[in-house]
């Protein structure tokens, strides 16, 4: 009888001690602490350029979320949260070695993104030397932007090259009696004779000829009254438009249309049809083409879908969507996935052997050798869209793809 009451009172002394103590029940798993991945994004904020690049930074900040609230980036097992340090490029040279070297020696980064249009190899003079993985959003084929010169350095966005073959495939499909072009660029920081003569040598290989010299303007060019009376008296059958932002090619529009040249103008940078249209006016808006995104294309890549979906609800409607700085981000994500690593040299190296890797775009292919001397180019499909009589249109989409 003594000994069933002592171990009655064993039993409720033990009850009572796991009520008190529950470890001591069972030992938990420690949850793993959370860590942060910072990466430096060069945006121009302020500047000539930062009409394109402040919808840059909002379009950066979404992919971040996105990519955060999938679980971020996991690393033999720890997790990852991206955090994303902005700085501002101010549209010069000068400003995005300034960004940069805050970047890489006062915040420590070892991870950066950008910057967009001609400003790539004024980074490289800080990332290179110090081996930080920069992801391009942008080249003009220059030797000093992307090359065999830039071991650390990946394009991760359709640049001069890509956007031209886009522009190609909309000639022959939407403009299939264009034969004869003008070509007119910006002089995109002084990148001009780089990339004039392959642009040039795929307009020929696709049964194109190019009228007289190419027409290159200053970057902050504002009167393009004289490029439209050029082209209008040229004799070309369209106008093949490079490097430049939606206002060069919106008022040259609409000063064309006004001389009375009404054939095709296929304009290769990033622009909003409707971006265009509220430059150059409805009755200027036709025969247009361009690369751009627009809501409720065909095959519209789920990526791409949702972001499309929360930058409108945040920011409108009417907002211009480009995704070349989220194609940097989303890109380097995916790397450093798959090398399971964040150093950037290793990171780099299992980069170069991939084949594949996924954008918002949809399945990029990474190629390069040929066309810029090194394995690092990221190529995507591109959809292009269209002014038609003052509507905007989707066109079609580009499988683009450099050797």
């Amino acid at each position: 009888m003594k000994k069933k009451k002592l171990l009655v009172l064993c039993s409720i002394s033990l009850a009572i001690m796991l009520a008190v103590f529950p470890s001591i029940s069972a030992s938990k798993t420690p949850t793993p602490e959370v860590k942060t991945l910072r990466i430096g994004v060069l945006v121009c904020l302020t500047g000539w350029f930062s009409t394109f690049d402040t919808l840059e930074w909002e379009e950066a900040q979404v992919a971040r979320d996105m990519l955060n609230e999938k679980g971020g980036i996991t690393i033999d097992g720890q997790k990852y949260l991206i955090e994303l340090i902005a700085e501002d490029c101010k549209s010069t040279n000068e400003g995005v070695v300034a960004a940069t070297t805050k970047l890489v020696y006062d915040k420590k980064v070892k991870f950066i993104a950008g910057p967009a249009a001609f400003f790539s190899a004024a980074a490289n003079q800080i990332t290179e030397p110090n081996k930080v993985l920069r992801t391009s959003a942008f080249t003009c084929m220059t030797p000093e932007e992307f090359g065999p010169k830039t071991p650390y350095t990946f394009l991760c966005h359709n640049a001069t090259m890509e956007h031209a073959i886009v522009g190609v495939t909309a000639l022959k499909q939407v403009f299939p009696k264009a034969k004869k072009v003008d070509f007119v660029t910006a002089e995109a920081g002084g990148t001009v004779p780089f990339c004039d003569p392959p642009i040039r040598k795929l307009l020929e290989e696709n049964g194109y000829s190019v009228v007289g010299k190419t027409i290159v303007y200053p970057d902050e060019m504002a009167d393009f009254s004289p490029i439209a009376a050029k082209l209008a008296t040229s004799g070309s059958d369209a106008v093949f438009w490079g490097n430049g932002l939606p206002e060069h090619v919106g008022k040259a529009l609409k000063g064309l249309r006004e001389l009375g040249y009404n054939k095709p103008v296929v304009f290769m940078s990033s622009a909003s049809p409707e971006d265009v249209k509220r430059i150059a006016g409805e009755a200027a808006s036709t025969y247009f083409a361009t690369t751009g995104i627009t809501l409720g294309m065909p095959d519209t890549p789920p990526i791409m879908a949702e972001m499309q979906n929360r930058l409108i609800a945040k920011y409108g409607a009417e907002r211009s969507i480009h995704l070349q700085i989220v194609n940097c981000i989303w890109a380097m994500a995916e790397a450093i996935r798959h090398a399971q690593s964040l150093d950037p040299t290793v990171v780099r190296d299992t980069w170069e052997k991939l084949d594949t890797i996924e954008t918002p775009y949809g399945t990029g292919y990474i190629s390069g050798l040929e066309t810029y001397g090194i394995r690092h180019a990221l190529s995507h499909p591109e959809p292009y869209l269209l002014l038609d009589n003052g509507v905007a249109k989707f066109g079609g989409w580009a499988d683009v793809r450099v050797p």
